[in-house]
């Protein structure tokens, strides 16, 4: 009897792993598939002989529909079954990748990269929720972190992988290179995710507030992404946010109408999931804004080429990598928030450095400032995650998920819009202008910072508020 308990846990163990490993690579592959293509994009404007700004949105267009789709298929993960709509996702994105390689025109590809994002929306949102639903709790910190290490690999490989399929290879190579690995995932996330359904909660899909949602998140992003190019000030843009803002009330006003709203609306009264939400959002910024404009310093004014300048950026994601997991591990044990309130700091100081110091800094000292960033990211990423996750009824984990990763990517475009606007029109001949761009924009850096240590202090004080408490009214009751 004894045997058979302990070869059930080596299997149990085993599926886990396996069930780890199917999450990772579609974490790897869904941001590899981001990057890909935005070193091809001249070369795609060629093939299809369309413009820039058409070709242009196979990035946005499929970073957009990302973004606006996470929180509406994590709700369906939580009412549908959190493998059913992940596994689904798998198949739409390896049907999809294959379809855009047969595209004929620039039109049907867009509309193909659609259909890929939301498939990729579709596990993005769901892989925190296997991991919080499955994972032991002293494995789960260090699980997310090894998921965070694939996410960064993938956002890191993507561009590289284009560069290379740019060179020496057909344009549909690069829907084409990820499907092997596509398909083993799916194969194996079918033979080693738990298949339990969900208990069916009472009540209809609210629709409205699904569509709503989407609306308000899809309107903020287009307009974050488009506004160097229409101007920030330009009445288009400004109707866009103003619609933005007319679908938010709308969208307030009917979820607090709903028996069973589509924003879990009391689980953002906790302290623990809002702050974290929070600083997800707030620690992709930092890092993107840093991602995005450290090349032009490099390029403009040190005139480094492109390819050293990739090495050079390198460091950040091989720290982050590496980082990911062990702050996860520690995480498991000693709880998170000390290494939420490191990481943070790390990336506060990165910030600091280059607002500071930027131009005495050395290559060596730039490379360490990026490690040092990459690093505070390690250490936030996972155990926020599963400080966030371990906060969160269980019937709202899919949603919060979906949530979470909404917030990072929403924290991306934020960062490159903060970067690519300061250094929109900045003339590298005039190296004084040229700095104080610089400046300004690591400068709101560690603004952003010295707001997220508020929001983490001010959440940390609720919390613990809230416990305290609890803790009078049990002893009460007792």
């Amino acid at each position: 009897m004894k045997t058979e308990i302990i070869k059930k846990k080596e299997g149990s163990s085993r599926n886990l792993f396996y069930m780890l490993m199917a999450i990772c690579l579609g974490a790897f592959v869904s941001h590899f598939t981001a990057g890909i293509v935005n070193v091809s994009l001249p070369r795609l404007t060629e093939t299809f002989h369309a413009g820039i700004g058409t070709v242009q949105w196979i990035t946005t267009g499929y970073l957009l529909a990302v973004a606006s789709l996470l929180p509406v298929m994590g709700k369906l993960g939580d009412r549908y079954g959190q493998r059913r709509i992940h596994n689904l996702g798998y198949v739409c994105f390896t049907i999809s990748s294959v379809l855009i390689a047969f595209s004929p025109n620039v039109a049907i590809l867009l509309l193909l990269r659609v259909l890929q994002a939301a498939g990729a929306s579709m596990f993005q949102a769901t892989n925190i929720a296997l991991i919080t639903m499955y994972m032991p709790k002293e494995r789960r910190g260090r699980s997310l972190g090894i998921v965070s290490t694939a996410v960064a690999l993938g956002g890191m490989s993507g561009p590289i992988a284009g560069g290379m399929i740019a060179q020496w290879l057909s344009w549909q190579w690069l829907f084409l290179i990820h499907v092997p690995i596509i398909l083993f995932a799916t194969w194996l996330a079918f033979r080693s995710i738990p298949n339990q359904e969900p208990e069916r909660k009472p009540g209809t899909f609210d629709g409205m507030g699904a569509v709503l949602f989407t609306a308000v998140i899809g309107i903020v992003i287009l307009g974050v992404t488009q506004g160097q190019v229409w101007g920030w000030g330009s009445l288009g843009l400004v109707s866009l946010f103003a619609a933005a803002l007319a679908a938010l009330v709308l969208l307030l006003w009917w979820e607090k109408r709903q028996a069973h709203p589509f924003l879990p609306l009391p689980v953002f009264k906790n302290a623990a999931v809002t702050s974290g939400l929070f600083i997800t959002g707030s620690s992709f910024l930092l890092a993107n804004t840093i991602l995005v404009v450290l090349p032009f310093y490099l390029t403009g004014l040190v005139g480094i080429v492109p390819l050293e300048v990739g090495y050079i950026m390198a460091a950040y994601p091989l720290i982050l990598a590496a980082a990911g997991p062990f702050a996860g591990a520690l995480s498991d044990r000693y709880g998170s928030r000390l290494f939420q309130f490191l990481g943070l700091c790390g990336m506060g100081g990165g910030s600091l450095i280059l607002t500071l110091w930027l131009e005495q800094l050395s290559m060596l000292e730039i490379v360490l400032t990026l490690a040092l960033t990459g690093f505070g990211m390690g250490l936030v990423t996972s155990p926020n995650n599963s400080f966030i996750m371990k906060n969160v009824a269980s019937h709202y984990v899919g949603t919060i998920g979906g949530m979470v990763a909404l917030m990072r990517n929403v924290g991306m475009v934020f960062g490159a819009a903060l970067g690519l606007g300061f250094m929109n029109g900045v003339s590298f001949d005039e190296k004084a202008q040229a700095m104080g761009a610089f400046t300004s924009v690591f400068g709101i850096n560690v603004a952003i910072f010295v707001l997220s240590i508020a929001v983490f202090g001010y959440g940390l004080f609720l919390d613990r508020k809230t416990k305290g408490s609890q803790k009078q009214e049990t002893n009460h009751s007792v």
